[in-house]
């Protein structure tokens, strides 16, 4: 999918998105980023705010379920970086 012709995702849809993953302790941007960009297949995501409109709400979807289901922090820990000594 092209971003070029695609709705860009809205900040609220974004402010959303990162304040749920915030508080399921993805705290560094970094590990929020590879979670989204592992739920909507773009693995060379740099940035939230480069999601599409329809992207976003597949990844705010997919959040909704996994915290239904109660798989939330088995997700957030799939994605956590490895700490370096």
């Amino acid at each position: 999918m092209s971003t070029d012709t695609a709705e860009m995702a809205n900040p609220g849809q974004l402010t959303v998105l990162n304040a749920g993953l915030t508080e399921h302790g993805a705290k560094a941007r970094e590990h929020r980023i590879a979670i989204v960009a592992g739920i909507v297949g773009r693995p060379n995501l740099k940035s939230t705010k480069d999601l599409t409109r329809a992207e976003a709400t597949k990844a705010l979807r997919y959040l909704d379920l996994a915290e239904e289901v109660g798989e939330m922090q088995e997700l957030v820990d799939q994605y956590r970086p490895a700490v370096t000594s």
